[in-house]
Order: C-alpha cells, then sequence, then structure tokens
C-alpha cells in the first residue's frame, strides 16, 4: 500500500495521504505518508484524524436506520410529521415527501442554504440545534422544488439532522455518539476541520473547479470548513481506524450494530437512482457502491467492492478538483490489494 500512497502523493504534488483496505474478516490494513501542511515537515500519523467531508452523509444515515430499528421514524415517514414544532412555517406540501426521498435527493430540497444564510452561520455560535431549526423551517416554508428530481442535496442532510434532534431529544451530534460511536468504540470523531493536519485549498477557483496548488489552511482560520450546522452533511472528522469501523459494518452484515436488513435497506433504492441513502452506486471495475466528500480542502473516498465482501478507503489533505477525482481512482486501486486470502 505504501508504493500506491507514494505514487499518489508524488504524481498529484499533495501533501499528506492515507488509505486503508478491510475485509469481511474485519482485519484491516492502514498507512500514510506525507506531511501536516505542505509548508513544513511534520509528518502526518494514523493517530491524526482527518476530515471526511460528505462521506459522512453516509454516516448520517446509518444513525438514521437506528433509529429505524428503535421505532422513532420510518423511512416513509413523512418529512413534515417530525417537526410540529415549527407549525405553519413548514408547507404543506413536505406532507407529501418521505425522509426516504431526502436521503435519495429528490424530495425537492434545494442544493444548500442560500449564500446570505451561509455567511451568516460561519460566526453563529447559538447551540446547534437552533441553527438547524432555522435551517429546516427555512428550508421547509416553500413547497418541495422540483419534487422527484435528482438535486444532490446538502441541505436534504442538515433537515434530517434537524429531524434527528427531534426524533431523539437531543442534539444529532449526542445521537451520533449514543447510537453510533459509543457501541463501536469510536473515540476521534469531531467536527470542523482536523486539529493538526491542515487542509489545503486550490490556489484558484473557479466555478465548480479548483486548480493550481494551494497553501494551508489553519483549523482556526475563518472558513477552514463549512459552517458547524452543516455537520450532518459533512463536517466529520477522525483517525482511519475508526472510520473504519463504521465502514466494517457493510462488510460484516452490520456486524453488532444493526441487523442485515438494516444495513441492506441503505444499499437499495429505485435501480436507476445513482444515489440511495448516503452511498452512490459506482461505475468502476469490480465495486458496487461507494462514497467521495470533499469541503474544498480535502478528499475523501470509500469503495465497496461488487460481492460487498471488500472496503478501501481514502483521505487527502488537499481539495483540488484533480486530487478528488483521483482520490476515489486510488480507493480503486487499494481496493484490488484486498484480492487473494489475506490483506
Amino acid at each position: 500500500m505504501r508504493l500506491q500512497l507514494d505514487h499518489f502523493r508524488r504524481e498529484l504534488g499533495v501533501p499528506a495521504v492515507a488509505g486503508g483496505i478491510l475485509d469481511a474478516s474485519g482485519e484491516a490494513v492502514f498507512d500514510a505518508v506525507g506531511t501536516c501542511r505542505r509548508d513544513a515537515e511534520l509528518p502526518v500519523a494514523l493517530s491524526h484524524q482527518w476530515h471526511i467531508g460528505s462521506c459522512a452523509k453516509s454516516i448520517t444515515a446509518l444513525l438514521f436506520a437506528r433509529l429505524v430499528e428503535l421505532g422513532l421514524v420510518d423511512w416513509s415517514t413523512p418529512v413534515a410529521a417530525v417537526f410540529p414544532d415549527l407549525g405553519s412555517a413548514v408547507h404543506a406540501g413536505w406532507q407529501d415527501r418521505s425522509f426516504e426521498e431526502l436521503f435519495y435527493c429528490r424530495a425537492g430540497m434545494r442544493a444548500n442554504p442560500s449564500l446570505r444564510l451561509m455567511r451568516r452561520f460561519w460566526p453563529d455560535t447559538r447551540d446547534l440545534t437552533e441553527q438547524r431549526s432555522e435551517v429546516a423551517c427555512v428550508a421547509m416554508q416553500k413547497p418541495p422544488h422540483k419534487a422527484g428530481k435528482f438535486v444532490y442535496s446538502n441541505l436534504s442532510y442538515m433537515v434530517i439532522g434537524a429531524a434527528i434532534d427531534r426524533l431523539t431529544g437531543q442534539s444529532f451530534e449526542r445521537a451520533l455518539d449514543e447510537h453510533v460511536c459509543r457501541p463501536l468504540g469510536i473515540t476521534s470523531l469531531g467536527y470542523g476541520p482536523p486539529p493538526e493536519i491542515c487542509g489545503h485549498a486550490a490556489a484558484v477557483t473557479l466555478p465548480g473547479v479548483g486548480i493550481f496548488r494551494g497553501k494551508a489552511v489553519a483549523p482556526g482560520a475563518p472558513r477552514s470548513d463549512n459552517p458547524a450546522v452543516f455537520s450532518s452533511a459533512g463536517t466529520l472528522h477522525m483517525t482511519m481506524g475508526d472510520w473504519a469501523k463504521i465502514l466494517r459494518l457493510f462488510v460484516t452484515e452490520g456486524g453488532e450494530l444493526v441487523q442485515p436488513e438494516t444495513l441492506h435497506t441503505l444499499l437499495e433504492g429505485p435501480a436507476e437512482y445513482r444515489i440511495v441513502k448516503g452511498w452512490a452506486r459506482a461505475d468502476l471495475p469490480g465495486v458496487s457502491f461507494g462514497v467521495q466528500g470533499s469541503n474544498t480542502m480535502w478528499a475523501a473516498a470509500a469503495l465497496l467492492s461488487q460481492a460487498r465482501d471488500r472496503l478501501s478507503l481514502v483521505v487527502c489533505n488537499d481539495g483540488r478538483t484533480r486530487v478528488v477525482m483521483k482520490s476515489a481512482l486510488l480507493a480503486a486501486e487499494l481496493l484490488e490489494l484486498t484480492r487473494g486470502p489475506t490483506i
């Protein structure tokens, strides 16, 4: 694996990259190469936390699946039914849209909060449950927009986070800790920029494209991540080993956390739907599903084999568009390393 990671780092000129491979036995192997920032020599370590961007959406879906198992909600529950406290501020049209449609990004939710709201949320210090309530209220005060049409939507997952606040009677963050992290022995999960490894944004950003190597963005710098209210859509960081504890569920029939049938629902949806519940159907040979994410300063990807018996994961502290695209190809290359009797 070190060979593949070193080649990726040299070819793309990234500061650091980490990778991991695991199979149905539960065994996992990890490695990391590079430095915590482009302009310094401090090497990265597997004990460091890495930002996984929108790969966190699959973790939010896993938490929701746990709540379905507990009987607190169902995939078919109308979105508006969970927000009685918002009263008439929620348009009646959201009674006709289900949480399953939110996960498919086909409920009629727009892609993101408005730029005006985004700018206001960055310095916002209110409790995140209060911030998410505002997001949900603004998002649902108008009827669904082109329901049934696919729109990749961070906003959908932010509203799901607000729903989890209500379903559990505690914050999304505490619910994730109680229902996923603690049962799996995950101790490194946090929110926002990781404390030790710096992300790197592209030097030049064009519409939808980031090019040329940029400088390190310090964890405490303004806008070093998306606003904190994006947590259920993708501000998570953790060690590679802890991320693998979550991903391992998908090659061990749910492990001891969820029932096999519950796990299978996370990878189910109409055949024509590219996005299911936090995962996407993959076009790469030998791959069934994958997750990929970037907050423009990081790139992350995880791939599940066609037989759903092997997984690979990759994280890099560089958010250039080319790096994001290549991270999935590196994950596919690592997935091939798991072929054979052992990894």
